[in-house]
């Protein structure tokens, strides 16, 4: 017997979630209908605040729900120091380490030739520029350990050479292949220590 229309609907929708497979999906919809009306507007009401009042930050490209940018506006931090990640969830990855005080640039995902996504589509000239007007002096290159973030970051590396800005990235303590919002922050913060000046591979 296949689910009735209405639930093969919101399996669809969940589905469009990532990381979020056909069985999963149809577990969050059958859970969805035991909500009470209650936990279903706040629900709803939860999806619609975030529609529309979350924004990315002009400067840094962060997710913020606030006039003003956390960390692009904290003068306590140090602008000198860049960090460049490839999605919000991972600055709160460092954030949690209390380790770094520097600011952040987020691109808009990774260079992906198989998929079709170039430098342009990720917000690379964006970074260049940011790092020509900002007076930073360490370009910390923190992009997943996958193919698309090796690809990713040796493009990144090969533009900002010239700038006369020291490069670095996060040492390899970090498991390859691995997506930086699920390592545990005692790694990403050696890793963060750790860091090792960055150079062109052959």
């Amino acid at each position: 017997m296949e689910h009735i229309k209405a639930v093969t609907s919101l399996i669809a929708s969940y589905k469009k979630l990532p990381g979020i497979g056909n069985k999963t999906a149809e577990r969050l919809a059958y859970a969805s209908l035991s909500f009470s009306q209650e936990e279903l507007d706040n629900f709803i009401s939860s999806l619609k605040y975030v529609k529309e009042n979350v924004h990315k930050c002009s400067k840094c490209g962060m997710y913020i729900d606030t006039l003003t940018c956390p960390i692009c506006d904290d003068s306590s931090r140090d602008d000198s120091l860049l960090m460049v990640v490839n999605n919000s969830k991972s600055v709160f990855s460092f954030e949690k380490t209390n380790k770094y005080h520097g600011k952040y640039f987020i691109l808009k995902g990774l260079i992906s030739p198989i998929k079709g996504i170039g430098a342009e589509q990720v917000g690379i000239n964006e970074l260049i520029d940011f790092l020509k007007k900002e007076g930073v002096q360490e370009l910390i290159i923190a992009l997943d350990s996958t193919l698309e973030g090796e690809i990713t970051s040796q493009y990144i590396y090969k533009l900002v050479s010239p700038l006369n800005i020291k490069i670095t990235r996060l040492a390899y303590g970090l498991p390859i292949g691995a997506d930086i919002e699920y390592v545990d922050e005692r790694t990403i913060e050696l890793s963060l220590l750790d860091r090792k000046a960055m150079k062109e591979e052959n």
